[in-house]
């Protein structure tokens, strides 16, 4: 009887994806649609469609996931395939499908999609985390690698009709496959860091052997010659340029002093490689001017092993060079004001195209290259973005990122969008969250690369920095004087929870993880909260949420997902980010629910003892924005009055800003939690509970008390710029920045607080 129970349990769970799929694009109908075409926002990975005609790219704002784009050869009408996310991509041989990687419900998978339009199609039966299948050149076949055990990834032949498809290698970590030119040997690099050499599999009569057992570089086939070429790491950080013969004979080796990297590739008639490379400069010791950027030989100093210490060295930006095989001659080809991080060749070998970045750049761009006469056309633009709005609790200032300058820089402003400060330079990759110190007179970070903070009068000391090894979560009390820290203490700890109080110049440091008297206490600590009062602590041990009073006692958990998960009677469930309500009496915490067709994602309203469980919002997670962001683009909150709960969900793969109306939305049991789904989404009750507060995107949204506003990162137009509104949506206006006037100042570098740079 119980198993039947949990299978009728099981297919109304697949009826409300299904039923949440319907309903999320029309919560309010009427209201305008974001254009998911517009202008693309720079771009990257570009790759010519097999006649030439078009190119596909990746593009995306600077947090959103990357999205599949096509235009024409030229950079005209660009248009967006996808909506919910692609990684690697490639065309198909009829030149009007491509096929793309993407990780949408929680794993990896293969889609395609058609030039004309459609929706995106997931390619059948291959394993989850396949790779982009690679086709024989008779099209019969085709070769993939698969995640398997050891952090390995094996080989997988397939046969184009789908009939049969079976792993071919076990636990040896298989890369960059390529196909012999009679359909029935294929080559591919083995190893999980450099490979450890070029394996051959003959499919006829199903062998395999090494060609080559030497650590080396990603192998490239030339259709001309039948030659593959490999980058070769001479010594640490040089390598140079190897070529051999299908069968692993005839080994022939090429100085490349500027070859930085692994990247490279054939030129058209087999007769060298390009690749990115760096210049040659003499180093600071040598009086000597940097050597010229184009065609002569660098000194044999360089290559000679033996010697003590190079004369030379690489610097400068990253370009597209060209290593003549016949005369060893190295061209830079690009020009030296570019800065490259890839670069594809057109099937005729006379045209590149170039991701990378110029001065005026915002982010990656798209040129296409003539590789004949050296001209260059800027085929894509990026657009400057300001995000990750971070106000003080009385809304009169506002601290915020953005590189419109030219570079990461942390800008504050008052209210009415008046500069106060300007920090260039001060972000760093990594740097996630911030947020104003208590008494709103500086700020403080909480990032992978520790915690800092600094104000008007220089940094802040924060005792045991180096101890601290992973910073996951911190938050800021708003009324106290004391900062909450997550992270990882010391190599093979847990995460653990700690209290730091500011004294003067410095932080003291308290460890909140176990309590002071005999009492029950939490394995992990994550995702922090104060209540605005700073009476109360909320935080997640991965499956629960706890509450606990500011000095560490009365620890209790007010959800219980982990007795149920242990039980395994239903879905696994994991409970994370709790956030408080203005008055301190009510939580709201999002729940992963892991079903067979995939992830849901609900937010769910308890009161802080963890009665009246009300279940407010539930969607199913079909996008990579839920995969490639953090969660602090979407955290929902309660507005002043406690009862409407604003939150960030998704529209067509858009996310947008939306409101519940928590008087609407009962409390329920348990047992009636399937019910409530069903009424959340029926007709009659979504526009009673739901309102959509924006239409053309938008992400980290925060609320300014004082005003009973919400600030938020608009995506129109596939950009990023600040915005506020009220909190019904009404109201909407750009911040704009009021940059103060041209004074006397000293150097820019002491606008950044020392200890942060």
């Amino acid at each position: 009887m119980k198993v039947r129970v949990a299978m009728r349990k099981q297919k109304l769970m697949g009826l409300v994806v299904v039923l949440a799929v319907a309903v999320l694009g029309i919560f309010a109908p009427g209201m305008a649609r974001a254009d998911l075409s517009a202008v693309p926002n720079g771009g990257w990975d570009p790759a010519f469609s097999p006649d030439g005609g078009k190119i596909a790219f990746l593009s995306s704002t600077l947090h959103t996931p990357a999205d599949l784009w096509v235009m024409n050869a030229d950079g005209s009408e660009p248009r967006r395939l996808t909506r919910r996310g692609a990684g690697d991509f490639s065309w198909l041989a009829d030149g009007r499908t491509i096929q793309f990687s993407t990780r949408r419900k929680g794993f990896g998978e293969v889609m395609t999609i058609d030039l004309d339009g459609g929706q995106a199609t997931r390619v059948a039966d291959l394993p989850p985390n396949a790779s982009l299948p690679v086709y024989s050149p008779d099209g019969e076949l085709f070769a993939i690698t698969v995640a398997g055990a050891q952090n390995s990834r094996d080989l997988w032949i397939g046969t184009s009709d789908g009939k049969r498809l079976e792993a071919v290698t076990d636990k040896i970590s298989v890369r960059s496959l390529f196909w012999g030119p009679d359909s029935r040997k294929i080559y591919y690099e083995a190893g999980k860091s450099y490979g450890t050499g070029i394996w051959e599999i003959d499919l006829s009569a199903m062998t395999s052997r090494a060609l080559l057992n030497n650590f080396i570089g990603t192998p490239r086939l030339s259709a001309a010659n039948g030659l593959i070429a490999f980058p070769y790491p001479d010594q640490p950080g040089q390598f140079s340029v190897h070529t051999m013969k299908l069968d692993g004979s005839d080994i022939k080796t090429y100085d490349s002093p500027r070859l930085p990297g692994r990247l490279l590739a054939w030129d058209a008639a087999g007769t060298g490689v390009y690749y990115l490379g760096q210049d040659l400069v003499a180093k600071a010791s040598m009086a000597a001017e940097p050597e010229s950027e184009d065609m002569e030989k660098p000194p044999a100093a360089l290559h000679d092993s033996s010697a003590p210490e190079s004369e030379w060295e690489r610097a400068g930006v990253t370009s597209l060079w060209h290593l003549d095989f016949a005369d060893g001659v190295e061209t830079r080809l690009s020009p030296p004001e570019l800065h490259l991080t890839a670069f594809t060749l057109a099937e005729d070998g006379r045209t590149a195209l170039l991701s990378g970045v110029l001065a005026d750049s915002y982010a990656g761009e798209v040129f296409r290259f003539d590789l004949t006469d050296k001209t260059m056309t800027r085929l894509l633009r990026s657009r400057g973005s300001s995000w990750m709005p971070v106000a003080t609790q009385d809304s009169t200032k506002i601290a915020f990122f953005t590189n419109k300058p030219g570079s990461d820089t942390l800008k504050v402003v008052a209210a009415d969008g008046a500069e106060l400060a300007s920090h260039p330079g001060i972000v760093q990759e990594g740097d996630t969250r911030f947020s104003w110190l208590p008494g709103n007179d500086g700020l403080a970070f909480f990032s992978s690369r520790g915690f800092f903070a600094f104000d008007e009068n220089g940094p802040i000391a924060f005792p045991n920095k180096k101890d601290h090894r992973t910073f996951l979560y911190a938050d800021v009390s708003i009324q106290s004087d004391k900062v909450l820290l997550s992270s990882i203490p010391r190599y093979g700890e847990y995460p653990g929870l700690y209290l730091l109080e500011r004294e003067e110049r410095a932080f003291r440091q308290d460890d909140l993880r176990y309590p002071a008297a005999p009492e029950v206490a939490a394995e992990f600590y994550l995702q922090p909260k104060w209540s605005f009062d700073g009476q109360w602590i909320a935080y997640s041990d991965r499956e629960d949420i706890w509450v606990m009073k500011a000095d560490g006692s009365e620890r209790r958990w007010i959800t219980d997902y982990a007795r149920k998960n242990a039980e395994g009677d239903g879905n696994l469930s994991l409970a994370s980010h709790p956030v408080w309500s203005i008055s301190g009496d009510m939580l709201c915490y999002t729940r992963m629910l892991y079903q067979q067709e995939g992830l849901v994602r609900e937010l769910w309203v308890v009161r802080r003892d963890g009665s009246e469980p009300r279940l407010v919002f539930s969607e199913p997670v079909d996008s990579a924005f839920y995969w490639s962001l953090e969660e602090s683009t979407n955290l929902p909150f309660f507005d002043v009055t406690d009862e409407r709960l604003i939150f960030t969900a998704l529209e067509d793969g858009l996310p947008n800003l939306f409101a519940v109306d928590l008087k609407k939305a009962e409390p329920v049991s348990w047992l009636q939690e399937l019910a409530a789904k069903l009424d959340m989404f029926s007709s009659e009750a979504k526009n009673d509970k739901l309102q959509r507060l924006t239409d053309s995107g938008a992400i980290y949204p925060v609320l300014l008390f004082e005003d009973d506003r919400i600030l938020y990162t608009s995506l129109d137009g596939n950009g990023e710029s600040l915005w506020t509104m009220n909190s019904d949506g009404t109201g909407k206006k750009p911040l704009v920045v009021k940059e103060p006037v041209a004074v006397e100042a000293e150097s820019g570098e002491d606008d950044v607080p020392g200890d942060v740079k």
